[in-house]
């Protein structure tokens, strides 16, 4: 037994490894896809979704038919959204943290690091959204006042929620539905159960939805970039008079009620009854996009649907096994199960790059024409989501490979490396400190929306 009074001579032994992140990783198809830059109060474009019926056997049927009108186009007008990641850092957290002996990495590389983290989580929510920072549905449950635990059984839908994140809950089945009361405060996180500080006693249905708190305007209109879910919907199964009310009011300028199949995407539903395979369903959305004009090149899918086609393609494969081929073989007793990569084909379109996207909703996929899809910005959208990882590989950014600008000895900031601005804080107890601000202003835009698909794998 060691000897109490000599023990306060030993030292704690530090890690020399660095700082270790420990959170979901980043969107790919959101690195990827295409940014750029524009100016003025909208991005329009025209897309030509009709030719008319003048054309006959009889020419003067023709020409009667050519007298209403030929060419069909419309011009969408896409108005740009806003997003915003801001924290603190005080002139004491500075001076503390700036030597390797008084911190393990400064506390302003970790707090810009959290800070770009929290920019990508909702500008990747964004992307499979229609601006109101929807997290995904909600469950039956009631709510009381104060601390609770509701498990939302969707892994992916806690993903785009963190400590501290606050959240509300629609009162109907669209996220731009009308919100609840309840403000709601995460306080942990345990899988898929959530437990968080409510204000108010709620009801909810399973058709509502759980949103961020700030993304939409006193008026209801949505603040975020509009996403894949507003270009590509599925609502109500695009049946009923939801799905008609929401197909009928102007989307940036174009009522797609004429034309939903060219104006608002392709929708494919897996045959659920026949027990069609999710690989069968993703095929059939190929072949509509290629009939569409489009040439379909991206496949994103939620990994767990993801997990489903590996199964379902990894049992109609047949394998044989190479018992005894000298220097050809690998280990004695190696086996992999999976797939390392997979493509599709009809005729001759082949879809190439296929991500399983962590923030694309469970039992949603897209076909996409990548030609057709870019990020229009009005500041700089590209490098705070650019996290070292390449295409659909795995890793997550480490804590120091942000690039953090210097805070100490400089002056404050406006729209520093295009997208972040440094200004004064509140004075604290403790002394000054600066707000940094990591702002986007831009929108997602779907330039010919038929040339791309959704599909739906439930019914």
């Amino acid at each position: 037994m060691a000897d109490a009074g000599v023990l306060t001579v030993l030292k704690e032994w530090y890690s020399d490894k660095p700082l270790e992140p420990v959170l979901w990783r980043a969107s790919p198809v959101l690195r990827d896809m295409a940014k750029n830059r524009v100016g003025g109060k909208s991005y329009n474009f025209v897309a030509n979704y009709g030719v008319g019926g003048g054309a006959a056997g009889d020419a003067t049927a023709a020409a009667s038919q050519a007298a209403a009108g030929t060419s069909k186009s419309v011009q969408f007008a896409v108005t740009h959204g806003q997003l915003f990641s801001i924290f603190a850092v005080s002139a004491k957290e500075i001076y503390e943290s700036e030597m390797v002996r008084g911190a393990f990495l400064p506390i302003p590389v970790i707090k810009f690091y959290d800070g770009t983290a929290a920019f990508r989580r909702l500008f990747a929510t964004a992307l499979y959204g229609m601006g109101y920072g929807e997290v995904g549905n909600a469950v039956v449950a009631t709510t009381s006042v104060g601390s609770q635990t509701v498990d939302f059984a969707d892994k992916y839908l806690v993903l785009k929620l963190d400590i501290g994140s606050v959240f509300r809950v629609t009162n109907g089945a669209t996220p731009g539905s009308a919100l609840r009361t309840s403000v709601n405060t995460v306080t942990a996180i345990d899988g898929t159960k959530v437990t968080f500080t409510a204000t108010a006693i709620e009801t909810w249905a399973a058709t509502d939805w759980v949103v961020n708190e700030g993304c939409r305007t006193s008026g209801g209109l949505p603040l975020l970039p509009v996403g894949l879910t507003a270009w590509l919907p599925t609502i109500a199964d695009r049946t009923g008079s939801t799905w008609t009310s929401y197909i009928g009011t102007s989307f940036y300028g174009v009522d797609r009620s004429v034309f939903p199949q060219r104006l608002a995407g392709q929708y494919i539903k897996r045959n659920v009854g026949a027990n069609e395979k999710y690989v069968d369903t993703i095929v059939r959305a190929v072949e509509e996009v290629r009939n569409a004009g489009g040439d379909p090149k991206w496949l994103i899918v939620n990994p767990t649907d993801y997990r489903t086609i590996i199964g379902e393609v990894n049992a109609q494969t047949t394998y044989f096994q190479q018992t005894d081929m000298g220097k050809a073989k690998g280990k004695s007793s190696e086996f992999v199960r999976g797939l390392s990569d997979m493509k599709y084909m009809f005729g001759t379109s082949w879809v190439d790059k296929v991500y399983d996207d962590p923030f694309c909703p469970r039992f949603t996929a897209y076909i996409i024409d990548e030609e057709t899809i870019e990020f229009v910005m009005l500041s700089n959208g590209n490098t705070p989501v650019q996290d070292g990882i390449s295409s659909n590989n795995p890793g997550i950014q480490p804590v120091n490979g942000v690039s953090t600008p210097d805070m100490k000895g400089n002056t404050y900031s406006f729209i520093f490396d295009d997208y972040v601005t440094i200004q004064p804080a509140t004075l604290a107890s403790d002394g000054p400190a600066v707000q940094v601000i990591l702002q986007l202003f831009g929108n997602f835009a779907l330039r010919a929306p038929g040339r791309n698909a959704v599909v739906s794998f439930v019914s």
